[in-house]
């Protein structure tokens, strides 16, 4: 298995959005926080099917300090406010 980053950041709407920094793209939303992270397994398994059925390999997982101090721009083109986000790990199986 591998565990992928799923961000998940409060919706201005209400709720909550789930980002993945390892699938660009890829997100899911959901009413709370709980809901967002099944949601986001959800996601970030049909993503992985694309990729695969694009013949494309899996990235090899960033790890959350990668993706909170990393200098690449992620979070801030996003808009990610950490002192209000939520990091989950969601896993996949290597192959699906």
């Amino acid at each position: 298995m591998k565990h992928y980053l799923a961000v998940l950041v409060p919706h201005e709407g209400g709720g909550w959005r789930a980002h993945f920094p390892d699938f660009p793209g890829c997100r899911a939303e959901a009413s709370s926080v709980e809901a967002a992270i099944d949601a986001s397994a959800a996601a970030a398994a049909e993503y992985a099917r694309w990729l695969r059925a694009q013949g494309t390999s899996l990235p090899q997982p960033q790890t959350y300090e990668d993706v909170r101090h990393h200098s690449n721009g992620w979070a801030a083109e996003r808009g990610i406010d950490w002192s209000r986000a939520v990091a989950s790990w969601v896993k996949l199986p290597l192959e699906q």
